[in-house]
């Protein structure tokens, strides 16, 4: 995590997507989180069914009022929560009733907890809604999460940023993109594209959205790190998505885009 930590804050990252999900060291990675100087969000259930629930959010919100003090916790109780029938076989009711517990345990056990929900929401129509209506609806959520990727995306990035700030009137954030160089169906409908291609087209649609009044709390490029496919977590191939390679080198494009984007940051 040490030389993740020092690539991505080399980038000008200073806040990233990780996990507290259980088999994880949750102390172990929040000091580490901490002595790198990089605020994360943090998931507590990622494509699994956390057998409990009520455990996991008291022990992640235990170990950051010890790492951290009473600094602002910031968790994602349940990542896509409606991808989890087809990911895991548990019900879509249940992940969202689990995101909530979680939410709500986490709140009884550290002073101040901010929650981002997220979820595929790759268009406008009322069942992209369904999943991220449920959670807000039971909980005081800070920020809407949305995820959107080139292979999965049905309209604009612009028309769903809009479509979700106007239903939630919330922070909204782009809680996951990426670029895979490997995925044909990303070349074939963005020919020419790379990862930092990819990076400036997601920012030029949130500046517009921006311009029409949506509040976008931030961009998340995710992995950060190529990983292995989903289906098959110990192999040693790794998908090209990521800004950081399986050797600790870096994707040139994206590499470049970010620094161009520290430079006009700076002017």
């Amino acid at each position: 995590m040490a030389d993740h930590f020092r690539i991505v804050c080399e980038h000008g990252l200073l806040t990233i997507r990780d996990g507290l999900v259980p088999g994880h060291h949750a102390l172990e990675r929040l000091v580490a989180a901490r002595h790198a100087g990089v605020q994360a969000i943090w998931d507590l259930s990622h494509y699994h069914r956390n057998q409990d629930p009520v455990r996991c959010a008291r022990i992640a919100s235990e170990a950051a009022l010890s790492a951290n003090g009473d600094e602002k916790l910031w968790l994602c109780p349940v990542n896509e929560p409606s991808l989890y029938p087809m990911i895991t076989g548990m019900p879509r009711h249940d992940a969202i009733e689990m995101a909530v517990l979680m939410a709500r345990v986490a709140r009884d056990h550290h002073p101040d907890v901010g929650i981002l929900t997220n979820d595929p929401i790759t268009g406008v129509g009322e069942r992209q809604f369904e999943a991220t209506d449920a959670i807000v609806s039971a909980v005081d959520v800070d920020v809407v999460g949305v995820n959107y990727y080139p292979h999965t995306a049905r309209t604009s990035l612009v028309k769903v940023l809009l479509a979700t700030w106007r239903r939630y009137r919330k922070p909204i954030m782009v809680s996951e993109t990426s670029w895979h160089d490997g995925h044909p169906v990303h070349h074939s409908r963005y020919p020419g594209f790379n990862k930092g291609g990819w990076l400036r087209h997601v920012l030029e649609q949130v500046d517009v959205a921006a311009f029409h009044g949506a509040i976008i709390a931030g961009v998340c490029w995710y992995p950060i790190v190529d990983c292995p496919p989903w289906h098959r977590p110990f192999s040693a191939d790794r998908w090209s998505h990521g800004l950081i390679r399986s050797d600790l080198s870096v994707d040139p494009d994206l590499s470049v885009e970010l620094a161009s984007l520290r430079v006009r940051a700076a002017a």
